[in-house]
């Protein structure tokens, strides 16, 4: 459902917990704080810390790597987020990166 404010539309996007799909979907990998954990290691998941990754990361690109994953490495997230979920994932990515 789509709801209107002043005019603009406001989806249900305002009402999801981004910290908590992140805490639920991607710490196991890519660690509580950013930082890949053991598992994420040996998975070579991104150091969401890194700031040179940071700044050639889109977040298209981001949007991307959630929604299609990669082989053997990291599982497919489209089939168990909404397209507004995996978008709202994207500052919280980027909240690792600043300091």
């Amino acid at each position: 459902m789509v709801t209107f404010f002043s005019g603009i539309p406001v989806s249900k996007a305002a009402d999801i917990d981004a910290r908590k799909l992140y805490m639920t979907h991607c710490k196991t990998c890519h660690g509580e704080n950013g930082k890949p954990t053991d598992l994420g290691i040996g998975l070579e998941a991104r150091d969401f810390t890194d700031a040179d990754w940071q700044a050639k990361a889109t977040d298209e690109k981001i949007i991307k790597q959630i929604n299609d994953g990669t082989p053997e490495k990291m599982m497919p997230f489209k089939e168990k987020l909404n397209p507004d979920e995996i978008k709202s994932l994207v500052p919280v990515v980027r909240s690792f990166g600043k300091k």
